[in-house]
């Protein structure tokens, strides 16, 4: 097992080498070894698979280059929050595999206890486990992850005066801020399907919708042209605005990782036939990364997760999500969900 750690890592550096990958991008693929390899092998191997992944990172790809020493101070940043980063979340990996294998153990006296008494003591005691099971990943993921955040912005302030390293610090404050909004989105997911939440509709206009998406994603939107186009007399939606609102940041997001930074980002709503109403994200990308597939069957790698449980989320509201090519180039995300009935006019 531990020979594998530096097989995969070497291995990962000589192709990264060849290959001619900067920092970011071989930095972006030691982490997903960490990972795997630390769910594979348990805390001990990512933190070990965590070191020698910084060490190969500075040695081969940060100038110097065939040295352990660092030229520019800002990369000092980068490096250490890479350790950091990839020790904390191989951590968060073997937590969780930890926490399945007990699941499973719990999962099995479940059977075991619905064997032995009624079908409604067995239902009852499985829906306390979910809660349980909930309640305990919801804590265990949320806890690291306020604490990145508050550590990320003490640094923030103790570097104030080096451009780079708060560009550096900016980055990783956008990914952390990513995370924590996915496990948010599964959680709920969780819920969803556990029969533990159900979504919960009531009028929501589109224009609260929209503002509130750019409220939640100011790290990522920053700089970037976004307008928002509303057809007049469009009817609010008959929605949960918490899902909903999900949803549209989790759309909102994609496009702006699919697209170049100067690229527009555009929101638009507009009534549908049937009572339904369109909400659109349309971006100025390579377009669709696939034939066209439903959402929800998109491939993890092209931005499936976001893309499945913004389609999940929709389903759940009795809507859908579909995504089409864009005339002139680009992606148009479409969420189609029920229109509220208009008020009746006063006579």
């Amino acid at each position: 097992m531990w020979a594998a750690v530096p097989v995969v890592v070497g291995l990962l550096t000589a192709v990264g080498r060849a290959a001619g990958a900067n920092a970011p991008t071989i930095g972006f693929f030691y982490m997903a070894a960490v990972l795997g390899l630390g769910g594979w092998g348990g805390q001990a191997v990512g933190v070990v698979a965590s070191v020698l992944a910084m060490l190969c990172f500075n040695f081969f790809f940060l100038p110097p280059l065939g040295t352990l020493t660092v030229e520019d101070p800002a990369n000092w940043v980068a490096l250490i929050s890479f350790l950091a980063a990839s020790s904390f979340a191989s951590r968060l990996v073997a937590t969780a595999r930890e926490q399945a294998a007990a699941a499973e153990q719990r999962q099995r006296e479940v059977e075991v206890l619905y064997a032995k008494a009624s079908h409604l003591e067995a239902v009852r005691e499985s829906e306390a486990l979910k809660t349980a099971l909930l309640r305990a990943v919801s804590h265990d993921l949320r806890t690291p992850l306020t604490a990145m955040r508050l550590e990320i912005e003490s640094l923030e302030r103790h570097l104030a005066g080096s451009p780079a390293a708060v560009a550096s610090l900016h980055g990783l404050a956008v990914e952390q801020a990513r995370l924590a909004r996915r496990i948010d989105n599964l959680l709920s997911l969780a819920r969803l399907e556990a029969g533990l939440a159900r979504p919960r509709t009531e009028p929501t206009p589109p224009g609260s919708l929209f503002r509130a998406a750019r409220e939640s994603l100011g790290l990522v939107l920053a700089g970037r042209p976004l307008t928002t186009r509303i057809t007049p007399g469009c009817p609010d939606l008959l929605a949960d605005p918490s899902l909903t609102l999900e949803t549209v940041v989790n759309l909102l997001e994609n496009a702006a990782r699919a697209s170049p930074p100067d690229a527009p980002l555009e929101l638009a709503a507009e009534p549908g036939e049937a009572g339904v109403v369109h909400l659109d994200v349309l971006d100025r990308g390579p377009g669709l990364p696939e034939p066209r597939r439903p959402a929800g069957e998109l491939d993890a790698a092209a931005g499936g997760l976001g893309l499945r449980i913004a389609a999940s989320f929709a389903a759940a509201q009795g809507g859908s999500l579909e995504l089409l090519d864009r005339p002139g180039g680009g992606t148009l995300a479409r969420l189609t969900l029920p229109a509220a009935d208009l008020p009746e006019e006063i006579a």
